[in-house]
């Protein structure tokens, strides 16, 4: 049972962090350092509340967790920066709608490496997935084709780089580390906090202060959604198959993303973005049948 209130903290903070990451992306209009230095702040706070529940839990940290934590950071720092930077270009809808169906991947994932169960209509469910995301782009007027075309590279990157972290994620519970979860979430968002700001000195160039302090509320709060996240996927990774918990996780966050899309953000969702939507939501269902 808990692992179904686990499976709706998930959907609830997923579009938690995608509606942090637009407001972001589309009010303050960031550049390249702000991004990073958004970052910077989003992951510290999220090692902070991951080392707090480290002691509390008294875990222990081996070499393992150190190398997954390492590369599902490297993975999902540039996740984060691409996704604020299409959204800065693009409709949070779709673009979220982008990184959730990354689960293809770790979904096709686990019948090929752990052997999980895979049947006919989850087959159907992702090729029916993979159409529909040639749909939810939607119609561009003419003189934004550039920019529909960057976001279309964007958004392509936001897709695989959601998916490796889904089987950076699984391969870690798949180790004798397994338990070793908030020490993993730690870790890896210190690595990321270490990455942005590395970032940041390579590109760095003055900024109104004012710009900085007014980031820090919307960063922090990021980093507390990034942390508590973070944690619950893993779990859920570690105990779920997953050919169900990607497509129900995800598949759910979709609906509430279009929703919290339209009615807080006014998102126009045209028909081919509709179309697509349907389409999508019949291949999760799909893909969440074991026949």
């Amino acid at each position: 049972m808990i692992y179904y209130f686990l499976l709706i903290l998930s959907i609830i903070l997923a579009v938690c962090k995608s509606s942090i990451y637009n407001t972001y992306a589309k009010k303050d209009e960031p550049t390249l350092v702000g991004t990073f230095r958004f970052n910077a702040i989003s992951y510290g706070c999220a090692a902070i509340i991951a080392l707090i529940g480290m002691l509390i839990s008294a875990e222990t940290l081996s070499g393992t967790t150190v190398i997954c934590a390492f590369f599902y950071a490297t993975i999902v720092v540039s996740l984060q920066t691409i996704s604020i930077t299409a959204m800065s270009v693009g409709a949070m809808s779709t673009t979220s709608i982008c990184v959730m169906y990354g689960m293809i991947i770790p979904a096709v994932a686990g019948p090929i490496f752990w052997h999980e169960p895979i049947g006919v209509l989850q087959i159907i469910g992702i090729v029916a997935m993979i159409f529909s995301l040639w749909l939810i782009k939607g119609e561009k007027p003419t003189d934004q084709k550039g920019m529909t075309r960057k976001w279309a590279i964007l958004a392509i990157f936001a897709f695989i780089l959601s998916g490796m972290a889904g089987v950076m994620e699984k391969i870690h519970q798949s180790t004798s580390a397994n338990d070793e979860r908030m020490s993993f979430v730690c870790v890896a968002c210190t690595f990321m906090f270490v990455f942005s700001i590395a970032a940041i000195l390579m590109v760095r160039k003055k900024e109104d202060k004012k710009t900085i302090v007014s980031v820090i509320p919307l960063a922090a709060l990021s980093g507390l959604v990034v942390g508590f996240y973070s944690t619950v996927n893993l779990i859920l990774a570690g105990k779920l198959e997953s050919i169900i918990y990607y497509p129900v996780a995800n598949g759910g966050a979709m609906l509430l993303t279009v929703l919290v899309s339209v009615i807080a953000f006014k998102e126009r969702f045209d028909k081919w973005r509709m179309i697509g939507t349907a389409i999508g939501l019949i291949g999760i269902l799909c893909l969440s049948i074991p026949i």
